[in-house]
């Protein structure tokens, strides 16, 4: 660090710099390119780059900037130097040498390189913010604030390598970065981290961001609850990016390789059966779900998944014949992705509150949700306990002798919050 401050670096095998009389005359009365080759000898005393960081020629700068030998005082100046590509050369100067720094350092002089690091990853140019992001974001003897600044960065460029890569972001912070409405290449940076928590996969998948939930279902060391993985259930008929992934995934339970069956391709469904280790009536049952697709002509192309829920629904829709019967052969098939799309059809309703209602462990207001759609309470009691997985203690049962146990009134009261 110390030499960093004083300069003399030079590599071995590297040109000696001139002597330094004639690097004064050169710093003097040199052209240009003279001056921008002396600039780049890591040897050179010290009081010329200093010198050159000041030179009114950019590219003399750029090579100070880049010069190991540079002394830090000299670096103090470049970075906030008016020439954006003299600032990028700082950039990926400092991101090697930050890593070097040590405890044993002298105070002053890690101050003096931090403040550099914090006034580039201050940069208006998202170009020099992106580098020093990429330097810094497997360290961890950086400054905690600014990784999350840069987590938090406008530009996708500069923050994705620290959302993907830094060991200071913490999973409640993660969370939150989500929270806060992080999307695109950003998002799918975070799907992406190694070790993610089954909580940041879980925000990922509320987000619906087709591309990141991808990234997250091929990333293999992240954890994906059951409950989670139903999330993904519910909507992955729609998206066939999913569909291998999924079944690539290791180590899915039976519910889930059921309800996968019931809508990937036949190429995929025998991929499914070769990678799980199936008791041999469960992998009957499989094949004979598959029959029935391809009899239904949902499986019409065997390289093609059946076609997406909300077109099967809206089919059944115009036709009349999305009644209790259907919806409960759906549920007993494994169909759950038919569900919520039938119920924003006979209900009126968009899909995103249907989806809050299921995922609310409110047997009350899934059972609203079902009457305003003009089904019976034994239809509202299976699709609590199949589709929206409410718990035993929040179940709403039908009254002694069929019906719904709660008056109209007081179901559209558990309602009303979600629309």
């Amino acid at each position: 660090m110390l030499s960093w401050v004083l300069g003399k670096k030079r590599k071995a095998g590297k040109r000696k710099a001139p002597g330094y009389d004639t690097a004064k005359r050169i710093a003097e009365t040199g052209s240009d390119k003279e001056r921008t080759e002396l600039a780049g000898f890591d040897d050179l005393e010290p009081e010329f780059l200093y010198y050159f960081a000041k030179d009114g020629a950019a590219a003399v700068r750029r090579a100070v900037a880049s010069n190991d030998g540079t002394p830090l005082q000299a670096d103090v100046i470049l970075a906030e130097d008016p020439d954006t590509p003299v600032r990028e050369e700082l950039a990926q100067k400092i991101g090697r040498i930050i890593p070097t720094l040590t405890e044993q350092e002298n105070e002053r002089l890690t101050e003096m390189a931090m403040a550099v690091l914090q006034i580039l990853a201050d940069d208006t140019e998202a170009s020099v913010r992106a580098i020093i992001a990429e330097e810094i974001k497997l360290l961890t003897n950086v400054p905690k604030a600014m990784v999350k600044q840069l987590a938090r960065d406008a530009e996708a460029i500069v923050a994705m390598p620290i959302l993907e890569y830094s060991p200071l972001l913490t999973t409640n912070e993660l969370a939150q970065i989500i929270a806060s409405g992080v999307q695109g290449g950003a998002l799918a940076a975070i799907a992406r981290r190694k070790g993610l928590a089954d909580e940041v996969s879980a925000a990922i998948v509320d987000t619906e961001d087709e591309d990141a939930v991808t990234a997250l279902l091929e990333n293999e060391t992240a954890a994906i609850s059951e409950k989670t993985f139903g999330a993904i259930n519910t909507a992955a008929e729609a998206v066939p990016a999913w569909h291998r992934p999924m079944v690539e995934r290791a180590n899915l339970s039976e519910s889930t390789i059921l309800r996968i069956a019931t809508f990937v391709s036949a190429g995929l469904f025998e991929r499914l059966i070769s990678r799980n280790s199936l008791d041999s009536d469960t992998e009957s049952e499989l094949r004979l779900s598959v029959r029935q697709r391809i009899e239904a002509q949902d499986l019409a192309d065997p390289d093609k998944p059946r076609q997406p829920a909300d077109t099967r629904a809206q089919k059944l829709h115009k036709k009349g014949q999305l009644t209790d019967k259907t919806l409960h052969k759906a549920i007993t098939d494994g169909d759950l992705a038919l569900i919520p799309q039938a119920l924003a059809l006979l209900a009126g309703m968009e899909i995103k509150p249907i989806k809050a209602i299921l995922s609310s462990d409110s047997g009350k207001a899934v059972s609203g949700l079902v009457r305003k759609a003009g089904l019976d309470a034994e239809t509202a009691v299976l699709i609590q306990r199949r589709v929206a997985k409410v718990q035993a203690k929040n179940m709403l049962h039908a009254a002694n002798g069929g019906g719904y146990a709660l008056d109209d009134d007081e179901l559209d009261w558990h309602l009303a919050s979600f629309v």
